[in-house]
């Protein structure tokens, strides 16, 4: 049985009190890195265990994650009798129809829901990947399982809860509908779970402001197009300088398209460095060849387009070269996550972004990422508000034609903010105090080694959350704070509980959700910090 780090079991159970409090569908955000498969593996196991008869798809669109989700479900102890895991891949040559716990890949059994038996729950791993509407192969699949089983609920896991274009993956009108549980990158660094990220922007950065856009991001040959192999061995060049100087052994280099790809490996080749490149046209067992190399400190350098994103998890990688600039934050965020693992074995003390793309400009650092708010329109039928994803009012059916859609958008500060907002923008705003209007609260256990235990309260406002933890059986200082801001609260109730006494209230979050009209925050560089509440009239003044 594995051990789970504490902000693990806290995902856990803020997934567990979202699934049993609401009717929806939730999403837990975690960082690349911070073991989004074994709290899968772990959430799965407990539920079998209280529900023998339970049944869980877990889908992923990459066969290394259906592998990779498998393997740690049996060893997080759920693999309870024999034919309990199983696996549908194409790529992985298996139809196990008949597994209670199946792990499949989207692309081989989205069009078989009615092949399988009708799950209770499935899980989506890299979440992100669900549309907000259409037809796709995620939301067929599905849309064929909600008929099988009307209280079919889905849960959502990914590092990057939002989508280019569309704003948050999570809103009442798609399909995951609220982030349950998010771990900060910045405190999962602090704590010593992820590796610490140093960043060098260059002045040799592409200039984007010409290349072409479509769908929403710069065209990937327009990027290569501005590129020609002088200008790619000049940049390499300092790249180079940056590695060598600080002894980076494990380098992963993020470009455009196969001709990006294949100038930098030639510059590469011409300053004496062996690399290997790794595209949608590498042959399978090329790629796995080079990630092999690469894992066992025998390459230093793999060059990719558009395949290291996602599913890729060499712990080693101790430099990460951004070439291609991106409008979109989940790629970034993506590109970035690849550093973000530990390994104290092969003497990885950090990892070093060299940003050529102009990318940390663009979006500012990865834990404060703000993908905007969902853009809304207003059914011209019903007056209902709706997510313009979906392009269709919920309530009503109405559909509109785009300049319908573009009519319809509510000219509200939201959508303002989203169409200028600047990453710049909010790195100077950020020590200024902000009031957040609490939308939804969540309570769960926080366990600290060395320390009593204590409330983890998380505030939702919007798609950010904030938390902070209520230490109700510390003693000292700590204690007597803790307790008086429950009194503030609750003044009805008396001496404060003792904290498995406010946990064994069903109730306890709709409670501090009710008497908390918004709480105050302050950045503090990449921190949060909760500075303020404003506590309702009825709890006692504000």
């Amino acid at each position: 049985m594995l051990t789970l780090r504490p902000y693990q079991t806290e995902a856990i159970a803020a997934l567990d009190e979202y699934l049993a409090t609401h009717p929806d569908n939730p999403c837990v955000v975690l960082p690349t890195g911070a073991g989004k498969s074994l709290v899968m593996a772990e959430a799965v196991r407990r539920w079998r265990a209280a529900w023998p008869s339970f049944r869980c798809v877990v889908l992923a669109h990459r066969k290394e994650l259906v592998e990779q989700n498998s393997a740690e479900f049996v060893q997080a102890g759920g693999a309870d009798s024999l034919g309990t895991v199983g696996i549908w891949s194409a790529a992985l040559r298996r139809r196990d129809a008949d597994a209670p716990v199946l792990f499949a890949g989207i692309d081989s059994i989205w069009r078989h829901a009615g092949d399988i038996e009708p799950p209770d729950i499935v899980i989506v791993d890299e979440a992100h990947r669900i549309p907000p509407a259409g037809e796709g192969k995620y939301r067929s699949f599905l849309a064929d399982l909600a008929r099988l089983n009307p209280n079919l609920r889905v849960v959502g896991f990914t590092a990057t809860p939002y989508r280019l274009g569309c704003g948050p993956v999570c809103h009442r009108d798609h399909i995951l509908n609220a982030v349950c549980y998010e771990a900060n990158v910045a405190d999962l660094i602090a704590s010593g779970y992820l590796s610490p990220l140093r960043s060098k922007v260059s002045g040799l950065k592409l200039d984007a402001s010409r290349l072409r856009k479509a769908h929403g991001d710069y065209v990937a040959s327009s990027i290569s197009g501005a590129i020609d192999a002088p200008r790619a061995m000049e940049t390499v060049r300092e790249a180079l300088g940056y590695l060598d100087s600080e002894e980076r052994r494990a380098a992963v280099w993020f470009c455009a398209d196969v001709r990006h790809c294949a100038m930098v490996r030639d510059a590469l080749a011409a300053l004496g460095e062996r690399a290997r490149v790794v595209t949608g046209e590498t042959a399978q067992g090329e790629r796995e060849n080079a990630v092999r190399e690469f894992r066992q400190g025998l390459l230093r350098h793999v060059v990719n387009a558009n395949v290291f994103t996602e599913g890729f998890n060499a712990r080693n990688v101790d430099a990460i070269v951004l070439l291609r600039p991106t409008l979109s934050p989940g790629l970034y965020s993506q590109m970035v996550g690849r550093g973000l693992r530990l390994s104290p074995e092969t003497g990885k003390r950090d990892c070093i972004v060299l940003d050529y793309a102009g990318c940390i400009e663009q979006h500012g650092p990865i834990d404060c990422i703000d993908p905007g708010q969902v853009r809304l329109l207003r059914c011209a039928e019903c007056a209902e508000l709706f997510s313009r994803a979906v392009r269709q009012c919920p309530h009503c059916g109405w559909a509109p034609k785009k300049e319908e859609r573009d009519r319809a958008e509510i000219d509200s500060p939201g959508k303002r903010e989203f169409e200028r907002r600047a990453a710049a923008d909010r790195a100077i705003l950020g020590g200024e105090p902000e009031t957040l209007p609490v939308d939804d609260v969540w309570v769960s256990r926080h366990s600290k080694e060395g320390s009593p235990d204590s409330l983890c309260v998380t505030y939702r406002s919007g798609l950010r959350t904030v938390r902070e933890w209520v230490c109700l059986d510390h003693p000292g200082y700590a204690g007597e704070k803790a307790r008086a801001w429950w009194l503030r609260r609750f003044p009805g109730d008396g001496a404060a509980p003792s904290l498995s006494s406010a946990l064994g209230d069903l109730f306890l979050a709709e409670r501090i959700r009710r008497v908390t009209e918004a709480v105050v925050v302050r950045q503090r560089g990449k921190y949060t910090d909760i500075v303020g509440h404003l506590v309702r009239s009825s709890a006692n003044g504000i």
